[in-house]
């Protein structure tokens, strides 16, 4: 009996597995048309060629990445702006970008101004929470 039992949760979470691995390619497939991919060769470019970034810290294999992901992307979708870039960062392709910003834990989000780190939401994070944080920067900074 325990066996059984044993081998139904594996098999439900082998399921669910696949599962999030199917919704987070399409949302990947979403997001890649808003968010930058963002890597060691293009970070210098990403961060001069905008005031401010917003860099999420992510993984492939993280549940709540890809849910932060398609947050994001709607942000990005709703604050469509010159002076401003949404990317991901895959931790585990740009290893050296991550390790430069001390991310320790993903999902990260780093809000980046004139190339420096204003602010930094680490976890899932609501998305009017991130709004509002972007939203700050983008008006001339933190309010006490």
């Amino acid at each position: 009996m325990e066996e059984t039992v044993s081998s139904s949760l594996y098999q439900v979470a082998r399921t669910l597995k696949n599962e999030l691995l199917k919704i987070g390619e399409i949302i990947s497939r979403h997001s890649s048309q808003i968010l930058v991919d963002v890597d060691s060769e293009n970070l210098p470019k990403v961060l001069s060629k905008h005031r401010v970034a917003v860099l999420l810290f992510t993984a492939e294999w993280c549940g709540r990445c890809i849910l932060m992901q398609d947050t994001l992307a709607r942000i990005a979708s709703r604050l469509f702006r010159d002076d401003i870039v949404f990317g991901r960062v895959d931790v585990d392709r740009a290893f050296s970008v991550a390790e430069r910003y001390g991310i320790q834990h993903i999902p990260t989000t780093l809000i980046i101004v004139d190339g420096k780190v204003v602010d930094a939401l680490v976890g899932s994070v609501s998305e009017e929470k991130l709004l509002e944080r972007i939203s700050r920067e983008l008006v001339g900074g933190k309010s006490n």
